[in-house]
């Protein structure tokens, strides 16, 4: 999912440090070194209303690079985030103040990403990330009204799944085709993403007669 939630948690310390303005590299810089997330960039500008985070890294992969735009209101403060290189990722993170005190807690609207990759049996596999809200608390997944849709030259037709929060910060979607026949499902937790898809939507007969379901893990 590129790095989609980690994304989410970096626009959210950089919507914090707004708040206070402070200048965003002081406050980032300081913020990750007193804390055990394995986060790195080399390179971030800004104010409190716009600014770029380039080089974003997480336990030594590259996720990307981001510009971000905040707005405040009398309730929030709203901070926009949107890729700036080749990857596909937009939408906004919303802090009420009413819980500002609160760091775990926050909404993500509008969000989407997409990412393209192969495995051993399909190639070109177009993963699409649509979220319309997502509640964080406690830096896990509470509500979320969004889907998940899979296609690839390889598959006979889209796959979509409605996601849904469950226990130990685990994201889940059933996939169906566009009757409504339940294909696969897909899974996120500790980090990965594992997908299982029926081989009754491969169009290889061989792969059908050899498995029922192929199944692989994406790491995040």
């Amino acid at each position: 999912m590129v790095k989609v939630f980690l994304t989410i948690f970096l626009s959210f310390s950089l919507l914090i440090g707004s708040l206070f303005f402070i200048p965003i590299n002081f406050l980032i810089s300081n913020f990750l070194k007193n804390s055990n997330l394995n986060i790195q960039y080399s390179y971030l500008e800004g104010n409190i209303f716009s600014g770029k985070i380039l080089d974003l890294y997480y336990d030594n992969n590259f996720i990307g690079d981001f510009s971000y735009d905040i707005q405040f209101s009398l309730n929030n403060v709203i901070a926009h985030i949107v890729s700036i290189d080749e990857q596909n990722i937009k939408g906004k993170v919303i802090k009420q103040f009413s819980n500002i005190a609160d760091k775990g807690k926050f909404l993500v609207k509008d969000f989407s990403a997409s990412s393209i990759f192969s495995t051993e049996l399909l190639n070109a596999v177009d993963l699409y990330l649509n979220i319309n809200e997502l509640e964080i608390i406690n830096f896990e997944c509470a509500y979320i009204n969004g889907n998940l849709q899979i296609s690839s030259q390889e598959i006979k037709e889209e796959l979509i799944g409605q996601l849904s929060c469950y226990e130990d910060n685990t994201i889940s979607a059933e996939l169906f085709n566009k009757n409504m026949k339940k294909l696969g499902n897909v899974t996120y937790s500790n980090s990965q993403v594992k997908v299982r898809i029926s081989t009754r939507t491969i169009s290889d007969r061989r792969v059908q007669l050899l498995m029922d379901y192929i199944t692989f893990t994406i790491d995040l």
